[in-house]
């Protein structure tokens, strides 16, 4: 550890430490691009807060976590990393050779993979269809499962049924392991060792990006000998990926080294510049932390903190290259957040949040104009009317179900839907806001809590680690029903660009889907807006879809499931010395895997 420690205090000499192997300049061709001048060699140290949510990609559902998966995982297609964010709309080929053949009407996929990609076994073993089929088979454990359900479970022949059979199976791991050996999802099949096929219930033209989510990710035999989701399966991790865990002690750090198994030659899309990634946490509880050590020469990437407003604005106005704020374009707001999610099981109150006139005053009472300049304003945040940000399948141009003069908010009307609800001074509704310890998210809870209070609302903040305001609470259906939390200020990146309505819509309102890992964080079942989502699925056009998409955006904020309140943008902050940092949308920051070390 001490020449570790003595690397952490030269900055200048950084690049060097921990490197093995070539560090030399050298020209690189990755997905068809070139990159003059890329140098291999080097450690990158990335600094933050939290850890992972899951370390698995059968369940983790954060951009955080895919930072690190981009690293030690592959998978059959992916997004790719370019500097032009529309080039990232169509996923391509990773470990699968080409796209995919597709026949029976649009219902069977065949995919071959690519040769030479390995497992990091002993000795080092190739990937196999049998993995594939085996990553899809794990999704639906009962111990951490997949947090997205429907994307699997209304595409693919026969997984509903193989889910509902995994569900009431034992916590352990041989019995999990017992289950997947002994059942099989009929639509998915290995027809040999390097091809594999799935089966569709209808066609699905957004297959490809379902596919191209770590959690398709094919899994190793190993895995089924540790609980799904668990700190123990990160530390006995195997990766296919340029990356191999030497370390990983959650809460604190995750060491990633050079995986000897990998070739280059069999990953088009992972350059694999560094040597070592060092993923230090607990060491930059807040933005201004980050950015301090990137500044200072002892780090070179953001791991779960984002730019701070107030450093924001000097950071654009000095043009700072090392800035870096995605999606790139004026147009590219495509991510939800912050959205407040209601609760709408939560007994509290004696059940107050059931009631429409309730829900509907929250959305008059929240002022989405200080929100977005808490977030640093419209370089990066606007406030958002209508559910559906405007890049995304969904939008509805000038829609607006819940005016507010400015948007900042409109206290008398929402006193006024208290009163008809039976709610007023003497018998006021408090509200327990869980939120974020990270970023400015205590900034919006206590922005949130006045607008709420001068509305007539009383509410109590409840802080949360980043890594558990989901898993631990938004997404634990018993927190939910016990009434652990009221109101919380989630975010949603939308899965995948274009055609994304299934990712955005159906991911967070399909009834349906609730349960453990659910991104249906409130309860929202709405059988009008579920037949919608089918009918929008099932459309025979992109244009037809979107029309129904839009119905059961309007259905949603009628019910006021949700409040939307900024579309947004994320700003990063990277070191001088890390080259090639460009923006991924999968997993909103710079990928570990593209970027180098400027000597």
């Amino acid at each position: 550890m001490a020449p570790l420690a003595v690397c952490a205090l030269a900055g200048a000499i950084l690049a060097a430490c921990g490197s093995s192997g070539s560090t030399g300049a050298s020209t690189a061709t990755t997905n068809g691009a070139t990159t003059a001048g890329a140098v291999r060699g080097g450690t990158l140290t990335i600094v933050g807060s939290g850890d992972v949510d899951f370390f698995d990609t059968a369940s983790a559902y954060f951009d955080v976590t895919y930072v690190l998966l981009r690293a030690v995982s592959r998978q059959l297609y992916v997004v790719p990393t370019t500097a032009n964010t529309s080039d990232q709309v169509t996923p391509v080929p990773d470990l699968a050779t080409a796209m995919p053949t597709i026949t029976n009407g649009g219902k069977t996929y065949t995919i071959h993979i690519r040769q030479g990609a390995q497992w990091d076994t002993t000795p080092p073993r190739q990937v196999t269809a049998a993995d594939e089929v085996l990553g899809m088979k794990r999704l639906c454990n009962p111990s951490s499962p997949v947090g997205a359900p429907g994307y699997f479970e209304n595409t693919i022949v026969g997984m509903k049924a193989y889910c509902d059979g995994f569900a009431n199976i034992g916590a352990t791991a041989a019995a999990q392991k017992a289950y997947i050996q002994g059942h099989d999802i009929s639509g998915v099949k290995a027809v040999d060792s390097s091809t594999v096929q799935f089966n569709l219930m209808s066609p699905a033209a957004d297959f490809i990006n379902i596919l191209a989510m770590t959690f398709s990710s094919p899994a190793p035999v190993e895995a089924l000998d540790h609980i799904p989701g668990s700190a123990d399966l990160g530390q006995h991790w195997i990766s296919d990926g340029p990356y191999s865990v030497q370390n990983y002690t959650p809460n604190t750090s995750i060491t990633l080294v050079r995986n000897k198994a990998w070739k280059s030659s069999s990953d088009p899309v992972r350059p694999a510049y560094v040597n070592e990634i060092d993923i230090k946490e607990g060491v930059a509880n807040t933005p201004a932390a980050a950015v301090q050590q990137i500044q200072a020469g002892t780090a070179d990437m953001e791991w779960d903190q984002n730019v701070a407003p107030a450093q924001l604005a000097g950071m654009v106005a000095s043009h700072d290259p090392n800035l870096l704020i995605g999606p790139q374009g004026d147009n590219n707001y495509l991510n939800l957040n912050p959205v407040m999610t209601i609760n709408t099981q939560s007994p509290n109150n004696g059940g107050a949040l059931k009631k429409l006139q309730v829900r509907q005053a929250i959305e008059y009472a929240i002022n989405k104009t200080a929100d977005s300049q808490v977030y640093g304003g419209p370089e990066i945040s606007k406030p958002l009317d209508q559910l559906v940000p405007g890049a995304d399948a969904g939008s509805i141009p000038g829609y607006n179900p819940y005016p507010t003069p400015g948007n900042n908010g409109d206290p008398a009307k929402a006193k006024a839907l208290l009163a008809q609800a039976g709610y007023g001074p003497n018998n006021p509704i408090t509200l327990t806001l869980v939120y974020r310890t990270t970023t400015v998210h205590p900034q919006i809870a206590q922005t949130d809590q006045a607008a709420l209070q001068a509305a007539g609302f009383k509410v109590n903040l409840v802080p949360v680690p980043s890594s558990a305001f989901y898993t631990q609470y938004i997404q634990n259906p018993s927190a939910g029903s016990s009434g652990k939390w009221d109101i919380a200020e989630a975010g949603w990146n939308p899965d995948w660009l274009g055609n994304n309505g299934r990712s955005m819509i159906a991911a967070l309102f399909d009834g349906r889907t609730y349960g453990k890992n659910s991104t249906d964080w409130g309860d929202y079942n709405s059988p009008t807006t579920n037949a919608l989502i089918d009918k929008a699925l099932s459309a025979s056009s992109a244009s037809q879809a979107l029309t129904y998409w839009q119905q059961a955006a309007k259905q949603i904020m009628a019910d006021a499931a949700v409040v939307p309140i900024g579309q947004q943008k994320t700003a990063v902050y990277h070191s001088t010395r890390l080259q090639n940092c460009i923006w991924n949308t999968w997993i909103s920051n710079c990928d570990p895997t593209s970027v180098w070390i400027k000597q």
